[in-house]
């Protein structure tokens, strides 16, 4: 009986544990902007990572970007200075 009640808890664990990889957005939130320069226009997406970096994708190509203490928040906010985010 105790090994029954053990192996239920411990399949139960299993299913409602997750890797931090499984969080929507690897904790935070992604944006989409865009900028135009010389009639070329370019969409990156930017994902905040949760831990101070944020993943930068452009043509499917990505890139780590350290955030040096700035939140991702104003980050973006920055970029929308010159480009129209989402």
């Amino acid at each position: 009986m105790k090994k029954g009640v053990l192996f239920t808890a411990l399949i139960a664990t299993v299913l409602f544990t997750g890797c931090s990889k499984d969080d929507d957005n690897g904790g935070g939130s992604c944006r989409v902007c865009s900028i135009e320069l010389l009639g070329v226009n370019t969409s990156t997406e930017y994902c905040d990572n949760g831990d101070g970096t944020l993943t930068a994708t452009t043509d499917g190509q990505e890139e780590t970007v350290d955030l040096d203490g700035v939140s991702f928040d104003t980050f973006i906010n920055q970029l929308d200075v010159i480009a129209d985010c989402n």
